[in-house]
């Protein structure tokens, strides 16, 4: 199919797929427009449901839904667009292509910060084409660094046949991967130069190098209030490093009292644990601290997310 008539066959499927009220099939659709479109390459700025403007690139593997629905990681989105105030500070580590970053910009409002680390400089790249899309940005600190237990310098491993946003600074046991390097700092280093004095949200998908940041970011766990997680803490990423994903959550409970909740990404619901077997395959986790278990923790649409069983 020549590649005009291709892009138009995928801006028809995505007028539908982004307009019609109907989820159903629509990532089939968009998945058969995929196949017979012959797309190529190439950025293209696409709506999404709450009103941003983002770079979608279909041929990266992380755009799909963004192109076709508007939206990423909804379960996830979901949940921290419940706990998220206006005026928050929030940290943004492993920003990847902007989905949270920007999204993040938008709950906490001017009165609010987003700070945001991606180490990948071509990933980088587009988060900061994404923030240049937003007419006033101040508030957003975009920095293209890796953080961890140290200063120093790593190399991020891009992985065949994965997005970028698969990168990690394990090899992860592969040997089809390429090499990129990238400034290494520690969160605590980063807080005392801005200064930042405090930190209300924290997202955290960085495939493994979760506990490396743990140890350098000391700061959060001393805060007055801790601030609220969301965490990838999966088996698959954290293995590549030598430890379980309850490793985290022995780790955050050591230093504040904190309360879990596992994602469900099919039913966008929560369920609260106190941590993972051995074998536990893990979850995106929302980390909730003793000082928000009343006032905001009942005030949020959270509240509904809760599995009842």
């Amino acid at each position: 199919m020549p590649a005009a008539v291709g892009h138009s066959l995928l801006k028809l499927i995505r007028l539908y797929t982004f307009n019609s009220p109907l989820r159903k099939g629509k990532l089939t659709l968009a998945n058969f427009g995929m196949r017979f479109s012959g797309f190529q390459k190439g950025e293209e700025i696409v709506p999404t449901v709450d009103g941003r403007r983002l770079y979608a690139d279909l041929s990266t593997g992380m755009c799909l839904t963004l192109f076709f629905l508007g939206e990423y990681e909804r379960s996830v989105t979901r949940i921290i667009e419940a706990v998220v105030r206006r005026g928050d500070v929030c940290l943004d580590v492993g920003a990847n292509f902007g989905w949270y970053t920007t999204r993040l910009h938008q709950l906490c409002g001017p009165e609010g910060e987003v700070h945001a680390f991606e180490p990948v400089p071509q990933t980088f790249e587009t988060l900061g084409k994404n923030i240049a899309l937003i007419e006033k940005s101040d508030n957003i600190f975009i920095n293209n660094v890796a953080l961890g237990d140290a200063p120093g310098k790593v190399e991020m491993h891009i992985f065949a046949g994965l997005p970028n946003g698969h990168s990690s600074i394990s090899a992860m046991g592969r040997e089809d991967y390429a090499t990129v390097e990238s400034p290494l700092i520690t969160l605590d280093s980063y807080m005392e130069e801005k200064p930042l004095e405090r930190a209300d949200f924290v997202k955290v998908d960085i495939e493994g190098a979760e506990l490396m940041f743990f140890k350098g970011a000391h700061k959060l766990f001393a805060q007055k209030v801790p601030p609220i997680w969301m965490i990838e803490m999966a088996l698959g990423t954290t293995k590549g490093f030598g430890y379980l994903p309850d490793e985290l959550v022995r780790y955050m409970k050591e230093r504040a009292d904190y309360r879990f909740y596992a994602v469900n990404e099919v039913k966008g619901t929560l369920t609260q644990i106190d941590g993972f077997a051995a074998d536990d395959i893990g979850a995106n986790v929302l980390c909730l601290p003793a000082e928000h278990y009343g006032e905001r923790f009942a005030q949020a649409r959270i509240q509904s997310l809760i599995a009842s069983d």
